[in-house]
């Protein structure tokens, strides 16, 4: 009889444990199924803004703003820095300054103040005629015409390439530079690069052939 007892209770507990570990197990997969969902929740969210002075919607995905957005604050940017008359220079540049990185806007605003004294001083106005934007991973750069005058007379009509490095912070859109393209610069540069190259390469083939001759001269 108390056999008979024994038996059933440990069968009783043979089916508890059974029970406990379904239980176990159906809360394992129920969390993991969970995180997932979190997990891609997260990844594929957007965030729909509708500023001001934008024209439409902007959405973040991955924490990384639409094409759309970028050509806007492009836009704006280079309108804030080049299209300009004395009397609202300065209070462009400030509306400028105030989307730099903090680590840029000490040499920036000195820059950007010293310009406006300049044009407060010669009364020269600017107009940039944007044509071409072109986006890449952290710069932007904007092809256009450059017209600015000094009173009644024309300074200048050209051709400018105007080079935007920024960042997303935050969700928020910062300049780190605004410069415009120097091609000759560039030119030079590249053309100075690779005769560099040229010599390390002649300096390579030199020693190498010294190493040869030595070796052949120990034999």
């Amino acid at each position: 009889m108390k056999a008979d007892i024994f038996v059933q209770k440990t069968s009783n507990l043979f089916v508890e444990n059974r029970l406990l570990k379904f239980a176990v197990g159906a809360i394992a997969v129920a969390v993991c199924f969970n995180s997932l969902m979190v997990y891609r929740a997260v990844k594929y969210q957007r965030v729909v803004l509708i500023p001001p002075a934008m024209t439409g919607t902007i959405e973040f995905v991955q924490g990384k703003p639409t094409e759309g957005y970028i050509k806007d604050m492009s836009r704006k940017i280079v309108n804030l820095a080049t299209t300009y008359s004395p009397p609202t220079a300065r209070g462009q540049f400030n509306d400028l300054l105030s989307l730099y990185t903090s680590e840029a806007y000490p040499e920036a605003s000195k820059s950007w103040y010293s310009l406006a004294g300049r044009i407060e001083e010669s009364q020269v106005s600017s107009s940039f005629y944007m044509e071409k934007i072109t986006i890449s991973e952290g710069t932007i750069e904007m092809f256009g015409n450059l017209v600015q005058f000094a009173g009644d007379t024309k300074l200048e009509k050209a051709a400018k390439t105007f080079v935007v490095a920024y960042r997303i912070r935050d969700g928020r859109f910062e300049i780190s530079e605004f410069k415009e393209k120097n091609l000759r610069a560039d030119i030079d540069a590249q053309k100075a690069e690779r005769e560099t190259e040229e010599q390390l390469k002649k300096r390579a083939d030199a020693k190498m052939k010294m190493d040869k001759h030595a070796e052949v001269e120990t034999k």
